[in-house]
């Protein structure tokens, strides 16, 4: 039964990024390939991690930054609440359109626990026995929440920032490009999440060197406050220090700069600056951020004057925990 289950296609929305795709139907893929070898220690736990992966794509698609060692309840719960808030605002809590998808959040949120017991990921003493139940409760606990939410990300994507978003990733931007598109998305009439995801995606890209993407994304908006909106401030700052893999990443020459440049203007810096240390904290260090954190901390300590009141005590926060993980050598 559950073999005619992984030949259907799951649904995909029509502005999810390619890259994002690839990774759920490498997932969905694995999950088919352990079902027909009756692997069921591979079947659980790639049950498991096809709904972590759809969840952790739901968020980047809705511009919510995740550390890549957020838990797996904490990612379910989050994407959950981003689609479900798509299908109908005025919905009461009690409606059978909320709570039926409830229902299958509560599902999803069973497998860690079932994977943490049966499924692969652990070099266990003992073998414990899979029964047929199992892996037909893991298999149906996934498919059904994977198969809502991916549905109801076609309302969560919004044609208009998409393609935009994508570029920044991977784009090449002339003088005049960034801002020309940014002016043309409206960007004060956007919803708060498209907000902040187009500053997580410039600020990300402006962290790989983009000069271009820095100052008419960054610079521009320290330079006229007025135009750009708190959500867009807080999702550059995220994006200056968080790479796409959601691993601590910072330029020593670019992002404490950045960053300070656009709190100069934020209505609440120290929430901005309190969410971003709770989120680097939940994440490992990039490669290139284990080289180069020792002259992104002194960086960071040269911009403290230019940050605003508020927000001086939470930025001397992030820097005392970057310089405590430091001490403990690789991360």
């Amino acid at each position: 039964m559950i073999n005619i289950l992984v030949q259907e296609p799951l649904p995909r929305a029509e502005w999810l990024q390619e890259e994002s795709w690839q990774a759920i139907v490498d997932h969905y893929g694995r999950l088919g390939s352990a079902i027909a070898a009756n692997d069921r220690p591979l079947v659980v736990g790639s049950a498991k991690e096809l709904v972590e992966c759809v969840a952790r794509v739901v968020l980047m698609a809705h511009g919510r930054v995740t550390g890549d060692k957020d838990e797996y309840d904490k990612v379910l719960s989050h994407a959950h609440t981003v689609v479900e808030h798509a299908a109908d605002h005025g919905l009461p809590s009690n409606d059978p359109l909320r709570q039926i998808p409830n229902a299958a959040k509560k599902m999803a949120s069973q497998l860690r626990e079932l994977r943490n017991r049966f499924g692969t990921g652990h070099g266990r003493p003992v073998v414990h026995e899979i029964t047929a139940e199992v892996v037909e409760a893991c298999v149906h606990g996934a498919l059904v929440w994977v198969r809502w939410a991916l549905a109801r990300l076609q309302t969560v994507l919004l044609g208009a920032i998409e393609p935009l978003v994508h570029d920044l990733r991977e784009g090449i931007f002339s003088r005049g490009d960034l801002a020309a598109r940014l002016a043309a998305a409206n960007m004060p009439g956007l919803e708060e999440p498209e907000q902040r995801r187009l500053g997580v995606a410039v600020g990300q890209r402006s962290a790989r060197e983009t000069f271009n993407v820095r100052i008419e994304g960054i610079r521009a908006c320290a330079e006229n406050p007025e135009s750009w909106p708190d959500a867009y401030r807080q999702g550059v700052v995220e994006g200056l220090f968080l790479n796409e893999d959601g691993q601590v990443e910072a330029r020593p020459s670019i992002s404490p700069d950045c960053a300070a440049d656009v709190l100069q203007h934020h209505s609440a810096p120290e929430r901005v600056l309190s969410d971003l240390r709770d989120v680097l904290s939940a994440a490992s260090w990039s490669v290139l951020f284990q080289q180069e954190h020792p002259a992104v901390i002194t960086a960071m300590r040269e911009e403290l004057p230019r940050l605003p009141g508020s927000g001086q005590q939470p930025w001397t926060d992030i820097i005392n925990d970057l310089e405590a993980r430091a001490f403990f050598g690789p991360r």
